[in-house]
């Protein structure tokens, strides 16, 4: 493949994130093009090889080229791409969500709501949370707590409860006010009275270095949730569908949120550019 008038549209139309764009368009920079993948193997528009190390961002667990995947794709595109969920719904939608609950306790985590990434899969949970409070007759608790070293997204809500500077700290001026925490012990020091919900990534902090929280961390936060009437979000957009070893990482210690996010896995890695 001849490279030269790709990297010349890419160099002046596209802009990469977290990528110093000054050194990415610099002349001497080639950047690698991607045209090919199977299983666990990427290959580049000079046939060169990869390993697929982090599945393409923690999305593709299933391989690339997937051929039931890649079935399934086929067999919809051949009835209809997209229909709206406003005021419609469509049978792989219903399916899918009668799934998902179906991997936990009847009655718990019952209802899916479809949004488009794991950052507004956060936004989401975010807006629950708020809406619930305001319908039982409590406006006040609209405040959040979140951890130190906490990476939830990068949309405002999701980059507001996020704890490394890096991915954050630029947008600082337009994030809206969270309670943030060390650990367990810091937050039982908090006044609950307006607070709407805790999040975190159960198990670990992907993002912060595949930082390890300590075995028990989430019932005892699920139990101080419940003592001071909050409701509890797990943010397993990086440790959903068997990262952690088991289905969900909540499953480690038999922990159930109020609301679980869930992304990347979901998708397997077909859905992401």
């Amino acid at each position: 493949m001849n490279n030269d008038p790709l990297i010349s549209a890419e160099k002046q139309h596209v802009w990469h994130p977290f990528t110093q764009m000054q050194a990415w368009c610099a002349p001497d920079h080639e950047p690698i093009v991607l045209v090919e993948g199977q299983g666990s193997i990427l290959w580049d528009s000079h046939g060169r090889e990869y390993i697929d190390g982090n599945s393409s961002i923690w999305t593709n667990i299933h391989g690339h080229n997937h051929p039931a995947i890649n079935a399934a794709i086929k067999s919809q595109l051949d009835k209809v791409a997209h229909v709206s969920f406003l005021g419609s719904t469509n049978a792989p939608a219903i399916e899918l969500a009668q799934k998902l609950a179906g991997c936990f306790p009847s009655g718990s985590l019952a209802r899916t709501f479809y949004s488009d990434d794991g950052s507004t899969a956060v936004e989401v949970a975010v807006k629950m949370a708020v809406q619930y409070w305001q319908l039982r007759g409590r406006p006040e608790k609209c405040r959040f707590v979140a951890f130190e070293n906490a990476y939830h997204g990068d949309t405002t809500a999701a980059a507001s409860l996020g704890g490394v500077d890096i991915f954050t700290s630029r947008f600082a001026s337009i994030h809206f006010p969270v309670e943030r925490a060390a650990n367990l012990d810091a937050i039982s020091s908090l006044t609950p009275d307006c607070l709407a919900a805790v999040i975190v990534e159960p198990l670990v902090q992907g993002a912060a270095g595949i930082r390890v929280w300590p075995p028990g961390m989430l019932r005892s936060l699920r139990g101080w949730c419940d003592a001071n009437d909050l409701l509890l979000i797990f943010d397993e957009v990086l440790t959903g569908f068997g990262r952690s070893g088991r289905l969900f990482a909540c499953e480690h210690e038999s922990v159930l949120p109020d609301f679980l996010c869930l992304a990347k896995g979901l998708s397997g890695g077909y859905f992401f550019f």
